[in-house]
């Protein structure tokens, strides 16, 4: 519309331009060399627009007839840049589809056709990587660290080729430059911490999330967990190497990161202890309990009071028990310090709502005991098969102790991190579903024994009817027998006199 327009307009301006021409009068005088010539004005105007016209199209005539060279390299270069970007586009698709000897064909067209190394060395290096060539692989992704558009990829590359080359060295030293010059990508992020794990390096692992997530990468609640994972582990070896003040603040900090972590706070709760402050390590016993009740609290708060008289170590017990009574655990634990209090009554009680569903195996133990403490051992014995049937447990640091190797602590800190447990839940069967009518037999107290009949007592049971005669018998007996009493005695009384005379 616009071209249009401006067609309209020099067309006007051309008619213009013509009209006024037509109208001039008078004539113009040149004299050049002593030769005149009279011309007429109009015609002179014209032939002077006519000469520009000419030199203007003249002009560009001779621009494009000497720029023609350049423009033929030009679109050569172009067909043959246009050439390569096909060939380099070919090559990912092979590459992706994992035809190796496609990709490296077009690779070897991209890199002949285009002047750009950036490109075609990618190119070139995932065809050699594909194919198994390893060293031309290498070669393409070190180039690649010269130029800082593509250093990054590179050293993705040959990070990647040092694991597959099982250097973990040289991995790490790739990864802690890719991590440098991008903290905000993953693969990056994720490498360095990989890595750091699996030597043990537990400080390398912690400011690696801190950068990581000061640019974005670690946001997630599962490396807050990860990280109290890893202050928990770097407390261990600090309580190792007996630096208690070291372990107190790495376990302290780890709580702050992860309230539910159980191994954190016995570390804690025993540097306490060694520094003289046991109503503090008490304290911190019971905000873990609250937090996630485990069986190795209890451990600890046992070997912390194991020189007190039972009843204190008791009332302990109960009140960690109280920080979260609905728990499974803390209604276990009631129940066995209500045992070995000697209530074991209450102890059952306090168990029953256990026995509902799958009871545990350490569930079904206790009943056993409690059962055995009661009744006696037979009428236990039915909870002790239950107990031997049911799947063990395998709970870390039951005991309170918390003595992880590396290993230990490696796997504890990723599962602890991506499912905030301590360990993997076990691949036996789960326990069998208690019938609840069965249950109720099991909980009713047993009948009472039978007591031992004599043999005389059978005969009385047999002969209902000769026990009247018999006590008929017995009292003419007894008539007789003081009749015949009386007559001894009258018999005794003239026996002297007869004797006398």
């Amino acid at each position: 519309m616009i071209r249009i327009l401006i067609y309209i307009l020099l067309v006007i301006a051309a008619a213009w331009g013509i009209t006024w021409l037509t109208g001039v009068t008078g004539f113009a005088v040149i004299r050049w060399e002593g030769t005149q010539l009279e011309l007429p004005t109009a015609l002179l105007v014209g032939l002077l627009v006519i000469a520009a016209l000419l030199c203007f199209f003249g002009g560009q005539i001779v621009s494009w007839l000497t720029s023609l060279p350049a423009r033929l390299r030009r679109r050569s270069e172009d067909t043959k840049r246009a050439r390569g970007m096909m060939a380099l586009t070919r090559g990912l698709e092979a590459v992706a589809a994992g035809d190796a000897a496609d990709a490296q064909r077009h690779a070897r067209t991209a890199s002949s056709n285009l002047n750009e190394p950036a490109l075609t060395r990618l190119l070139t290096a995932q065809a050699a990587q594909l194919a198994g060539d390893r060293l031309t692989a290498e070669t393409a992704y070190a180039g690649m660290l010269e130029a800082p558009e593509t250093e990054f990829l590179g050293l993705r590359g040959l990070y990647l080729h040092a694991l597959a080359s099982g250097d973990q060295d040289e991995a790490r030293a790739y990864a802690e430059r890719a991590f440098e010059l991008r903290p905000g990508t993953s693969w990056a992020f994720e490498s360095v911490l990989t890595l750091g794990l699996e030597r043990g390096a537990w400080g390398d692992a912690i400011h690696a999330i801190g950068r990581a997530r000061q640019n974005g990468a670690a946001d997630g609640p599962e490396f807050k967990r990860i990280e109290g994972a890893l202050l928990a582990a770097q407390a261990f070896a600090a309580s190792e190497s007996d630096d208690h003040d070291t372990a107190l603040k790495d376990a302290e900090a780890a709580l702050k990161k992860a309230p539910s972590l159980t191994p954190a706070a016995a570390i804690a709760a025993e540097a306490e202890v060694k520094a003289g402050r046991r109503s503090r390590a008490v304290k911190i016993l019971g905000e873990a309990w609250a937090a996630e009740p485990h069986p190795g609290l209890a451990a600890v708060m046992r070997r912390i009071f194991e020189h007190e008289r039972e009843e204190r170590v008791s009332g302990r017990l109960m009140k960690l028990a109280e920080k979260n009574p609905s728990h499974p655990e803390s209604q276990l634990l009631l129940a066995q310090v209500q045992l070995e209090g000697g209530q074991a009554s209450a102890a059952q009680e306090t168990l029953e709502p256990l026995l509902k569903g799958r009871a545990s195996r350490r569930v079904l133990t206790l009943m056993a005991e409690i059962t055995e403490t009661r009744y006696g051992a037979e009428a236990a014995a039915a909870w002790k098969a239950k107990a031997a049937h049911a799947p063990l447990e395998f709970i870390p640091g039951q005991d309170g102790d918390f003595q992880y190797t590396t290993e230990g602590w490696r796997r504890l800190i990723r599962e602890y991190g991506e499912h905030e447990r301590l360990a993997p839940p076990p691949l036996e069967v789960e326990t069998p579903e208690l019938d609840i009518e069965e249950v109720r037999a099991l909980l009713a107290p047993p009948p009472e024994p039978e007591p031992e009949t004599t043999e005389a007592e059978d005969e009385t049971d047999e002969a209902p009817v000769l026990e009247t005669v018999a006590e008929n018998d017995l009292e003419a007996s007894s008539d007789d027998s003081e009749e015949e009493a009386e007559k001894d005695n009258g018999d005794d009384e003239t026996k002297p006199v007869a004797a006398a005379s």
